[in-house]
Order: C-alpha cells, then sequence, then structure tokens
C-alpha cells in the first residue's frame, strides 16, 4: 500500500486536509503518517497539535520551525530555511511514497521544496485558483510547478494549469476538501454560544481579517481601518487571530488591545474547525478578508463583507460582498450585508461542492501511479506545432 505524508502547518490548511486525512486513515489501502508543525505547535496560533490529537489523527511528527516573535520578513525567511531543513530530515526518515499537501502557504514551500530534493512525488491540492491580492497567489503556482499531481477544486482552476504546461493526466478536478465537513457544524450548533463567550441566542459577527501582501495601505492602515468598521458595529464581535504573516503580530496586537477595550468582543487564537464552522452557521455575517469567506460561506447562506484584494480574482457565491479598504466603503457593504432581503435571497448553492469530492482525492492516492513517470515532469510548450 502507498505510505502517504499528509502535512499541516496552519489552521487554514487543517480545515481543507482534515476530513482527507481523516478518510485515508479509515481507509486500508493507504498508509497515513501525518506530520504537523509551524504555527499548529504555537501558543500564539492556540496550540492546535492538540485539537489534531483529538480528532483521531495520529502524529507521526511534528516539525518546529517557527518561533513565537518570529513575525518581519526576514524572520519568516529565516523560519523558511529552518523548515527545508526539518524536512528533509523527517521526509528522509518516513520513506514516503507521495506527499500531499494543500493550500497556498509559504510553510507548504518548504515542504515540497524538501521533498522535489529528495524526488518523493508530490500531490497538491489547490492549485489554479487566483488570490491577486496576496503573496500566496505566487506560491501557489510555485508549488503547481513542483508538483506532480495536481487536485483542484473547480475546472477553471484545471484549464489555468493546462496553460501553465501541465500534462492533462496529472490534472484532476475534486471540488473543495473542506466543505465536506460543514456537517460537523450541526452537532455544536446549540452550544456555540457558550465556547464563543457569548449569552445564548446573542447576535453576533465573525471577523477575521489578515495582513495583505499587496495591499496599498500598510499594515498599520490596515488594521487601522478594519478596526473603525468594527467600531460600527454594534453587535458582539467574535474576532480571530490572523495567520503567521508578516506584520500578524502587530495585527494581533491591536487586536487583543481593541478586546480588552470593548467589552463586547470575543478575541479568540483559534476556534478549531468545528467550532469555526458552527460560528460561521450562526453569525449574523462575516467580515475581513479570509478564504472561509469565500469557500464555506455560501453553503451557510452567510452574507460576507470580504476587504481589500486579499481574495480578489477568486470564484465566490452571490453571498459575498466585495470592498475597498476604506471606511466609508466598508459601511456601504455592511449595511447590504444586513439586509435581511439580501440573506433570503441567498439559496446555498457552493460552486465549490461535490459530492464525491473524498472519494476522488482519496481514489487518487491509492492509484497505481508509475512513480517513474510521475517525477520525470514534461512540459506541455504551447508554442510548440500542434
Amino acid at each position: 500500500m502507498p505510505r502517504v505524508c499528509f502535512v499541516t502547518l496552519s489552521r487554514s490548511d487543517y480545515a481543507s486536509l482534515r476530513p482527507v486525512a481523516l478518510a485515508a486513515l479509515a481507509d486500508p489501502a493507504i498508509d497515513l503518517r501525518l506530520i504537523a508543525g509551524g504555527s499548529h505547535a504555537l501558543a500564539r496560533y492556540g496550540n492546535t497539535l492538540e485539537q489534531i490529537r483529538q480528532d483521531g489523527l495520529p502524529l507521526h511528527a511534528v516539525a518546529r520551525f517557527l518561533r513565537a516573535t518570529d513575525d518581519s520578513p526576514s524572520e519568516l525567511a529565516a523560519a523558511y530555511a529552518r523548515a527545508v531543513t526539518q524536512f528533509a530530515r523527517i521526509l528522509g526518515r518516513q520513506q514516503p511514497d507521495y506527499v500531499f499537501v494543500i493550500g497556498d502557504r509559504w510553510e507548504m514551500l518548504a515542504v515540497v521544496s524538501a521533498a522535489s530534493m529528495l524526488q518523493i512525488p508530490i500531490v497538491h491540492h489547490s492549485g489554479g485558483d487566483i488570490t491577486q491580492g496576496s503573496a500566496d497567489n505566487q506560491t501557489r503556482y510555485a508549488l503547481s510547478a513542483l508538483s506532480h499531481l495536481h487536485l483542484v477544486a473547480l475546472p477553471e482552476h484545471r484549464e489555468r494549469l493546462l496553460r501553465m504546461g501541465e500534462q492533462d493526466w496529472r490534472v484532476i478536478t475534486t471540488g473543495e476538501p473542506a466543505l465536506t465537513a460543514l456537517a460537523d457544524h450541526a452537532r455544536l450548533r446549540p452550544g456555540i454560544h457558550g465556547r464563543l463567550g457569548l449569552t445564548p441566542g446573542e447576535p453576533f459577527v465573525l471577523a477575521t481579517f489578515h495582513p495583505t501582501s499587496f495591499d496599498a495601505a500598510p499594515p498599520e492602515r490596515q488594521v487601522e481601518v478594519f478596526l473603525q468598521a468594527l467600531d460600527g458595529i454594534r453587535s458582539a464581535i467574535v474576532l480571530t487571530a490572523p495567520n503567521p504573516d508578516p506584520a500578524s503580530a502587530l495585527f494581533l496586537a491591536r487586536y487583543r488591545a481593541y478586546a480588552d477595550a470593548h467589552p463586547r468582543v470575543r478575541l479568540h487564537h483559534s476556534l478549531g474547525t468545528q467550532h469555526y464552522y458552527a460560528a460561521m452557521a450562526q453569525a449574523q455575517y462575516m467580515i475581513g478578508n479570509s478564504s472561509s469567506g469565500i469557500w464555506e460561506s455560501a453553503s451557510l447562506r452567510l452574507p460576507v463583507v470580504d476587504i481589500g484584494p486579499r481574495q480578489q480574482g477568486r470564484v465566490h457565491g452571490d453571498n459575498v460582498l466585495h470592498c475597498a479598504l476604506e471606511p466609508q466603503a466598508i459601511a456601504a457593504a455592511i449595511a447590504r450585508a444586513t439586509d435581511p432581503a439580501l440573506r433570503a435571497s441567498l439559496d446555498g448553492k457552493n460552486p465549490y461542492v461535490r459530492p464525491d469530492t473524498l472519494a476522488l482525492i482519496v481514489d487518487s492516492l491509492k492509484h497505481p501511479w508509475d512513480r517513474a513517470r510521475l517525477l520525470a515532469k514534461r512540459f506541455v510548450d504551447p508554442l510548440a506545432p500542434h
């Protein structure tokens, strides 16, 4: 049976990886090896290694390359170097047939770099997407270039990879695996207010806002404008901590100070996937720039105020209201999000949902691929005569 190393390094990739890893763990034809690390191992991000264990997934190795104080580009570059070194060692010990990674985070580029040098076939989910306002966009395409098998969420993602020169047989449309776990939130809905620090039935807004790489505004201005927008919200606010990107320490410090000064704000370093989905299911609307506002929200009929360019270019449902990082624009989008007519018009259709997502992904990991053929990637030259 194939030995597959699943790698999770942050809460953002774990939401998508978790249902796939659980399905693979239950399949006797796959030898799953789970490697976790990065922000999972830091208190600043909720020490979510324990959540992984509670989900019933075995941890075969932990990569501790990210330090609690890492925040600047130079510090994260050094963390990247440490990650490459650690993953070269870990993958060398595990000797997997494949490495399975999800997403577009800089941490995953270290994993894929090490696997590529070790000539281990890489299976990547989430290529072909677009997020024009984030450095993740460039990382995603670098991951695709180094990967040997591509599992993508949408047909247009597949087409982009084909136009980048990938061979047809290497690219499989599977849907988005994070959405297969949305049903988990139903079990937690009745008690979610208590978990969030709210009174039962108390209306609240879910807020998740990360530093944006290519916004014209510097990080100080980004977080200032976002908090100004929260000033105008009268409901309780459930605010989650940012991802480990440059300036995330600045954002988190400002969030802590804001929550201390505003009793209606509840700051959570990490809710965990299921509790986060339960919060999405109960929120009045969502505000920020999280990918969950693009992927999961449509299925939950949740209005989303998507601020700034971070998610620019992504396919989304009618529930998403884009606006500039500008106080008046955000206020106008909030007014639309709170209009009962908008929520009444949402039908729950989600372009990222497929009923066979997990089966397609697990089957691709069990398929008897020719290792030599996988590794010897051929570039389909668009300039070559047909």
